[in-house]
């Protein structure tokens, strides 16, 4: 197989992941669209947002150990499916309770996505483009919200959230057929681990719960910092299209980081390096963001965000890389992101109340920016251990 037919195939599975993440990001944007015409409330809306985040705190590592018994493709396929029927459904929708379970049904969409995605691109892609391939795969998240920020507002404009729902359903289901046809099956694995065996196996790994901790740290901090995003707009009477922008460039920043750090990656940098230099520069955005949040002007508070979001595609970067590694074995890889995956959905669905909480018995900011540094500093004593296990 030449390399340019490498690239297009696996440049085919990435493009997935981005659309799973465009399904998450297609909802804050239509919040207000959706209170206005389905009278949802303030806590309904915040369940819209979080069902996503309960589906893979519930079942990732379980779902990520099924995943390459079934087979990676047809998990792609199926997750893709899924997310489309889901949306064309939801764009029926005439009450908050359907759109409440197609947001369950488009989270295990998400998952399946997601899962595979590592595994499925390490068995398409040659060795030496590795690193590059999946600093790109890590992109996923930040690059597919990004855009979904970025284009909602428009779409909703032109034909109402209902024709945003079906939007994102067609462009999945044109995805799908386009792996079905142009995608090769990937090879066959072993079937002699249980699923359950597999699932033994990740937790047993410690350098598996390491990846976890390292990447929870850092996703609950991101989620949290962009979700206080709109309060600063508030603040500063920033128009809403000119947030939607702002706020995908925040999100487009973590893919641009995550990229970055796959071509550093496979141009031979430190991968402990590179986790460690992104954890001190969220620490010290995040701490300056917190303790100043009422003092600093809106620029300075931007770039702030902007930059806690460009560095921490280092983070992701360097631990969907080093999934590959340090999985138990070839056939735990997607088990093994699923407990990534699961550790950074609990981290995101934790994290924001208790700094809501925090805020309202201190009437302050200041301790937030203490939690937010000392959790980076937890994710780079959590890289210390890690790597001094693959000295040993």
């Amino acid at each position: 197989m030449s390399d340019q037919q490498r690239l297009s195939r696996d440049l085919w599975i990435i493009c997935a992941g981005f659309v799973a993440a465009m399904h998450v990001g297609k909802l804050p944007p239509s919040v207000p669209i959706l209170q206005n015409e389905l009278g949802i409330s303030f806590v309904q809306a915040g369940l819209l947002l979080s069902l996503v985040q309960l589906a893979g705190m519930l079942s990732a590592l379980s779902l990520g150990s099924f995943t390459e018994k079934f087979g990676l493709k047809r998990c792609v396929l199926t997750g893709l499916l899924l997310l489309s029927l889901a949306s064309a459904v939801g764009s029926q929708a005439h009450g908050v309770e359907m759109l409440l379970g197609l947001r369950v049904v488009e989270g295990f969409g998400f998952l399946l996505v997601t899962l595979s995605g590592p595994a499925y691109i390490r068995q398409l892609v040659s060795v030496s483009q590795l690193q590059t391939r999946m600093g790109l795969w890590s992109a996923y998240m930040g690059g597919g919200m990004g855009i979904a920020l970025f284009i909602t507002p428009y779409l909703i404009t032109l034909a109402g959230w209902q024709g945003v729902w079906m939007f994102f359903s067609v462009l999945s289901l044109l995805l799908g057929l386009c792996i079905l046809f142009f995608v090769p099956e990937p090879k066959s694995v072993s079937q002699h681990s249980s699923i359950l065996k597999l699932i033994k196996s990740t937790l047993v790994h410690r350098p598996a719960w390491i990846l976890a901790g390292i990447f929870g740290v850092y996703a609950g901090q991101w989620f949290s910092m962009v979700g206080f995003l709109p309060a600063i707009y508030q603040q500063n009477h920033i128009v809403p299209q000119q947030a939607g922008a702002l706020t995908a460039c925040v999100a487009i920043a973590n893919a641009v980081g995550t990229f970055l750090c796959g071509l550093m990656l496979q141009r031979g940098f430190s991968a402990k390096t590179l986790v460690q230099l992104g954890f001190s520069v969220l620490s010290v955005s995040a701490l300056f963001f917190y303790i100043s949040m009422n003092e600093l002007n809106f620029f300075i508070q931007y770039g702030l965000v902007f930059g806690f979001s460009l560095f921490g595609g280092l983070v992701a970067a360097v631990v969907f890389s080093q999934a590959l590694h340090f999985a138990p074995s070839p056939l735990a890889i997607s088990a093994t992101v699923g407990l990534i995956l699961q550790c950074s959905a609990s981290s995101q669905f934790i994290l924001p109340p208790v700094i809501a909480m925090t805020v309202s018995e201190t009437g302050g900011w200041f301790w937030i920016g203490i939690m937010m540094a000392a959790l980076s500093c937890i994710g780079i004593l959590f890289s210390q251990r890690l790597f001094k296990q693959k000295q040993a």
